[in-house]
């Protein structure tokens, strides 16, 4: 596994942190880790990357890549501008301080994990078991590797697996390309949140049994949706990143709005408080969150626009 080293933020497979939904499950994590990946990048791509500005105060925005692939670079050169301007860089969660602190990464472990005896099969039915028992074997992933995870932290092991299987790297992720500058170059980095608090966010899921059933179902239509939603960020696309990631599936699953409520719209309220609080301290920002984040109805974007934040794509 990838020392859970994913941010939570976006179509939930994502995330990733996200992640990453709707057209089910799969699609929430997708979104939640919004793969946007895909090898036909580069410098020429628009991406999504937004400017905030309110009382002389400046906001960056950039719909975060969380898992992608080296052609991706370098980025377009406005965005590595932006960086540049800004006087901190404000990320979901800080994974490469997460990968040189042992501590956390042993309380990440922990909340990962069941504790000794108790097992994932023990937490769900022998059908779902046997449907995961029937994927390690075509992966040839050794079942102890899965036993004692639990059902959202399986879930989204899997679905990172399959991406990286169709050449996504965690290590070219957008965020972990700023995380890497900001480290070098001693910026300050600023967090919306924390790897353990997105760890215990997924563990927090009602019915997860029912979360890692539909990803396994839906691990198969990866290779559509990888394709429309690179497009759609490559374009620069709100509407069809929001149509991919929130709107279709809200739409054909409406019994999964507790579930978007848990991972879009509660964090987007409690980021984009935490953005405000922290542009007030700061004349620049260069914030790095999932793309599935800053589109559509009750995003951080439209969150910022209510407070008296102007907005605009860049």
């Amino acid at each position: 596994m990838n020392h859970f080293s994913f941010s939570i933020g976006n179509r939930v497979f994502a995330q990733p942190c996200g992640l990453v939904f709707w057209r089910n499950t799969l699609w929430v994590l997708a979104a939640l880790f919004l793969l946007q990946a895909h090898a036909s990048y580069a410098a020429s791509d628009r991406g999504l990357l937004l400017e905030a500005q309110k009382n002389g105060q400046t906001v960056y925005l950039l719909g975060s890549i969380h898992l992608a692939d080296k052609t991706f670079y370098p980025l377009r050169e406005e965005i590595e501008r932006a960086y540049k301007r800004s006087d901190a860089l404000v990320v979901e969660a800080d994974i490469l301080a997460m990968e040189s602190n042992a501590a956390l990464q042993m309380q990440v472990m922990q909340e990962s994990v069941y504790p000794p005896g108790e097992q994932l099969k023990d937490n769900v039915s022998p059908e779902v078991y046997g449907q995961l028992v029937d994927w390690l074997n075509q992966r040839k992933i050794p079942e102890a590797s899965f036993s004692r995870l639990r059902p959202a932290i399986a879930m989204i092991t899997l679905s990172l697996i399959e991406m990286q299987a169709r050449g996504l790297d965690p290590q070219a992720g957008i965020d972990r390309h700023f995380l890497n500058q900001a480290h070098r170059n001693n910026t300050e980095i600023l967090e919306l949140e924390s790897v353990l608090q997105q760890i215990q966010m997924l563990n927090s899921l009602e019915n997860p049994e029912l979360y890692l059933q539909q990803t396994l179902a839906q691990l198969s239509d990866m290779d559509t949706f990888v394709p429309q939603i690179t497009s759609a960020w490559k374009s620069g696309d709100q509407e069809k990143i929001y149509d991919l990631v929130i709107r279709e599936g809200l739409d054909e699953n409406p019994e999964y709005a507790p579930l978007y409520e848990l991972l879009f719209y509660k964090r987007n309220r409690d980021m984009a408080e935490k953005i405000k609080e922290l542009s007030d301290q700061h004349d620049t920002l260069f914030v790095v969150v999932g793309a599935g984040h800053l589109v559509g109805d009750k995003s951080i974007t439209d969150l910022l626009v209510k407070d008296g934040f102007t907005v605009e794509q860049i």
